[in-house]
């Protein structure tokens, strides 16, 4: 009766280390730029996981560098504002497990009102 009850909490211990092993995240990163190639420093960005709502806010460095990690697998919404430049999104981006999506992004000169939303597929990095 011992060696069973050994037996069955060995299998239910590695059971939940190979489901929590199972757990991942993906990454989106890239640089914003104006339209002379000068980085933007500041700008406001954020992903929306379309799936569930949750933002994941983050801003460029002085660099115009932006990295959101931690990211969930799933469908995203990637937006960057900043005053002075058109806001830009970009729909359907695919999470996956690991992954790493490049998205460097050139920004428009034009009022806050206006919108430029793109709906092409982001190239994945290769590691």
């Amino acid at each position: 009766m011992r060696l069973r009850l050994f037996t069955m909490s060995v299998c239910l211990l590695l059971a939940s280390l190979m489901a929590f092993g199972q757990a991942g995240t993906g990454t989106i990163t890239g640089v914003v730029t104006d339209q002379t190639g000068a980085v933007v420093a500041g700008a406001n960005i954020s992903a929306k996981n379309t799936e569930t709502g949750v933002v994941f806010p983050s801003a460029t460095s002085n660099t115009g560098n932006y990295t959101l990690t931690q990211l969930p697998p799933g469908t995203y919404e990637l937006s960057i504002k900043v005053q002075g430049f058109k806001d830009y999104t970009h729909k359907n981006l695919q999470v996956q497990v690991a992954g790493i999506i490049r998205e460097d992004v050139g920004l428009t000169v034009g009022s806050t009102g206006e919108n430029v939303t793109v709906t092409a597929e982001a190239s994945m990095l290769k590691t």
